[in-house]
């Protein structure tokens, strides 16, 4: 089972546990039915059903989030959830990957709440780069004929895809490889067997999100006074620096691959690329010049408060006499 890891909870504690639905075009949609399982550990030998069949709320269109209270004792381990619903009569899962442990102290910092939360904010900036739909691509098909490969990776699980088998949709007996963005087959197809993918893709990979994140913090850090602020630190103020600042690396990036073929082809050609190339480029000084003047405001404070009180020495009893002593001797 192929699934998405949201991070590691702390035993005792009540994460939110966040559920995308949009349609392959990134637009949000809601289902008619929603529900959630979760089980786990999967590193016991017997795997049990932790919750069965709970109701998350809906905090707007596409969005749903379910509080989960993590029992103190709860066994340490990785668990599935497992959201099913309903869209248009279809039964859809998603699967998603936690972890409960007993300290996140000891965890990498891979996926703690400030950085999660700045990747969703920037992913908002980038959003229309995250959510790139793709129709009736042919796969490329492996040596055995059993897994087809696709010019595009890091495809969105919340969007889903549409598998075609000599243009007849299919639903059975095929697995999805969301982050290698592959369909994988349980038998071996006929060499005369044309498979077709609709999918839904990510541009940026999570590791260039946090690049470019680490990029604008340390920028902030650059600028007068300096300061040692990292991403898990930096105080609120400077977050919309942050993110123009990531932003526009981030279109700088995109602007660059836009010079190459592959690329330009997810944009209708080389033409219609170049005029992308200049919209973005707009875009991102826009984005530029709002980073500037966040950034120029950095030096106005507020500055670490310091007082010290001093009682000037000849202000003391002889201290008028002994301060002139010193001076003339």
């Amino acid at each position: 089972m192929n699934t998405d890891f949201r991070g590691n909870f702390k035993q005792g504690s009540t994460p939110n546990l966040i559920l995308k639905i949009a349609d392959l075009d990134g637009t949000l949609i809601d289902p008619s039915i929603i529900m959630l399982t979760i089980t786990g550990p999967g590193e016991n030998v017997s795997i049990e059903t932790v919750l069965s069949n709970a109701t998350p709320y809906q905090v707007t269109n596409g969005y749903y989030v379910y509080e989960w209270a993590i029992d103190a004792d709860q066994a340490v381990g990785t668990y599935i959830v497992d959201w099913e619903y309903v869209v248009n009569g279809v039964e859809t899962h998603q699967y998603h990957t936690v972890s409960v442990v007993e300290d996140l102290d000891d965890q990498p910092s891979y996926y703690t709440e400030r950085l999660v939360a700045l990747r969703n904010a920037l992913e908002h900036h980038i959003a229309c780069a995250q959510n790139i739909p793709i129709y009736f691509e042919q796969a490329k098909p492996s040596r055995d004929r059993s897994i087809f490969d696709f010019s595009f990776k890091r495809w969105n699980q919340a969007s889903g895809i549409r598998v075609y088998r000599n243009q007849d949709l299919i639903e059975t007996n095929v697995d999805v490889d969301w982050n290698k963005g592959q369909v994988v087959f349980s038998d071996t197809l006929l060499d005369q067997d044309v498979i077709n993918v609709d999918y839904n893709f990510r541009w940026f990979s999570e590791d260039e999100i946090d690049r470019f994140l680490a990029n604008a913090v340390l920028s902030v850090n650059a600028f007068t006074p300096v300061s040692p602020y990292t991403i898990n630190d930096i105080p609120t103020r400077f977050i919309p620096a942050v993110l123009y600042g990531a932003s526009k690396d981030a279109l700088r990036q995109l602007m660059m691959c836009l010079q190459f073929q592959q690329p330009q082809q997810v944009f209708g050609g080389p033409d219609e690329a170049q005029k992308a190339f200049t919209n973005m480029e707009a875009l991102k000084k826009n984005y530029e010049e709002d980073w500037k003047l966040l950034l120029e405001q950095k030096k106005l404070g507020p500055y670490p408060s310091i007082q010290m009180f001093v009682t000037p020495e000849y202000t003391l009893p002889g201290g008028r006499s002994r301060w002139f002593r010193y001076l003339f001797k």
